[in-house]
This record gives structure tokens, C-alpha cells and sequence, in this order.
């Protein structure tokens, strides 16, 4: 609905595989842990790139019903650390 009237609508998603069943307008895909979907606890520098880049892909050309992935990857082994 807000798409229809030129105000960009955009989820971000850890899990695509179930993102594609519900059909957001968009969505984009960061491949981080459940609860750090931004990036880890003080990793500001992260998080502001992750946010950064899903305005940008909100702007984009992308199709309706894309999934972008923005290829942040997780570098940490363990979660405990």
C-alpha cells in the first residue's frame, strides 16, 4: 500500500527461505544470529553499515517481491566469547 504512493517499504530477513512464503515488497537478507540481526553488541560501525545499506536498497530498482542479499556474513565462531 505505502509502496503504491512512492513511500518504499523494506524488511530485513534472516531466514529468506520463509520470507519468500509471505511476499514482502522487499526484503533483504543479513547473514547474522537471531537477536543480532544488525550486527554484534557495540559493533556500531556494523550496524550503521547494515542500515545503511538496506535504505539504499529501498531506493533501488529491485523487482517487488525481491530478496537482496546485502552479504554481511557472521565472522565470529562462537557466540559466547
Amino acid at each position: 500500500m505505502l509502496d503504491d504512493h512512492g513511500v518504499p517499504t523494506v524488511s530485513i530477513t534472516q531466514v529468506p527461505e520463509i520470507t519468500e512464503l509471505a511476499k514482502p515488497s522487499l526484503s533483504c537478507f543479513v547473514a547474522h544470529p537471531f537477536g543480532l540481526t544488525l550486527g554484534n553488541i557495540d559493533d556500531k560501525d556494523t550496524q550503521r553499515a547494515v542500515l545503511l545499506a538496506v535504505f539504499e536498497a529501498a531506493y533501488s530498482d529491485a523487482p517487488a517481491g525481491s530478496i537482496v542479499d546485502l552479504g554481511f556474513a557472521w565472522e565470529l565462531d562462537d557466540l559466547r566469547e
